[in-house]
C-alpha cells in the first residue's frame, strides 16, 4: 500500500511533549517515520494509515491537533456541505505519484450499509446535490469503469463510515472544482445523491504556515478547539 507524509500542527511546549507524541505512533502498524519539530508545532508523519486514525492517535496524548499538509502534486479537500442535513464528512485527496491517487475520509450520519462514492461534473451546489451533474466521465477516457466512480463504502452501526483507498485510474487534477458524492447503492433501491461537497485544492506539505486568522486574530488552536472543529488550516 502507497504510505504519504501528513504534516499536523501540534501544541507541544517542551521536550517532554516531544517524545509524548514519538511514543503516541510508536509500534503502530503503517506508521513507518515520524519527525518532530518542536519550534514549528510540526509532526510529519509517513504513514499508509487514514489521517483521522493518525489523528486520534496524537489527540490520545491530550493535544490539540490540526492537519497542515500531505505530500504529493496536488492535494485538495471536499467538505460534505449539502444533501441531507445530517450527514457531515470530509474527504481529502492526494496525487501521492503520477499512477496513485490517495483518498481519504470521514462521513457521519449515513445509514449503516453500503453507499457508492462518485466523482461528479459540475462544483455547483445551488441546488444542493441535484445540480453538480452526472459522474463525471471525459470522452476521452476508455476505461472499464466509469472515470468518477470511486467504488462503494460501509457505514458502520453508529453512522460512520471511515475510509483509505488508493485509486490507479484519478487523476486530482481533473477533478478539482467537480463535486464528491455520496449516495445510496443500487441495492438499497435507489443511486439519489444523499450528500455531497466541492473538491477544492488544499495545501500540500510544508506549504501552509498559518496559524492565526488575519481577519479577526483567532489562532487555530481556538478554531481546533472548538466543538465539530473541521479545521485543517
Amino acid at each position: 500500500m502507497t504510505s504519504t507524509k501528513i504534516q499536523f500542527l501540534v501544541q507541544m511546549t517542551c521536550e517532554s511533549c516531544v517524545n509524548t507524541v514519538k511514543k503516541s505512533l510508536e509500534n503502530v502498524d503503517g506508521v513507518n517515520n515520524v519527525e518532530v519539530d518542536l519550534a514549528q508545532n510540526s509532526v510529519v508523519v509517513d504513514t499508509s494509515l487514514p489521517t483521522l486514525e493518525i489523528q486520534k492517535k496524537l489527540e490520545s496524548t491530550g493535544r490539540l491537533v490540526a492537519i497542515k499538509g500531505y505530500q504529493g502534486s496536488i492535494a485538495a479537500v471536499s467538505i460534505l456541505e449539502a444533501g441531507k442535513e445530517d450527514v457531515k464528512g470530509v474527504v481529502r485527496f492526494v496525487q501521492a505519484t503520477p499512477d496513485t491517487c490517495i483518498i481519504d475520509g470521514t462521513i457521519d450520519g449515513l445509514k449503516p450499509g453500503k453507499h457508492n462514492i462518485e466523482i461528479h461534473e459540475c462544483g455547483d451546489l445551488s441546488k444542493g446535490c441535484l445540480s453538480v451533474g452526472k459522474v463525471f466521465n471525459p470522452a476521452q477516457y476508455s476505461g472499464e469503469r466509469l472515470y468518477g466512480h470511486l467504488g462503494s463504502i460501509v457505514a458502520e452501526r453508529n453512522g460512520r463510515a471511515e475510509f483509505r483507498r488508493e485509486d490507479k485510474v484519478l487523476r486530482l487534477a481533473d477533478v478539482i472544482g467537480r463535486s464528491f458524492v455520496v449516495s445510496l447503492t443500487e441495492n438499497e433501491g435507489s443511486t439519489a445523491p444523499i450528500s455531497c461537497g466541492i473538491i477544492a485544492r488544499s495545501a500540500g506539505l510544508f506549504q501552509n504556515p498559518k496559524t492565526i486568522c488575519a481577519c479577526d486574530g483567532t489562532t487555530i488552536w481556538d478554531e481546533v478547539a472548538k466543538p465539530n472543529s473541521k479545521s485543517s488550516l
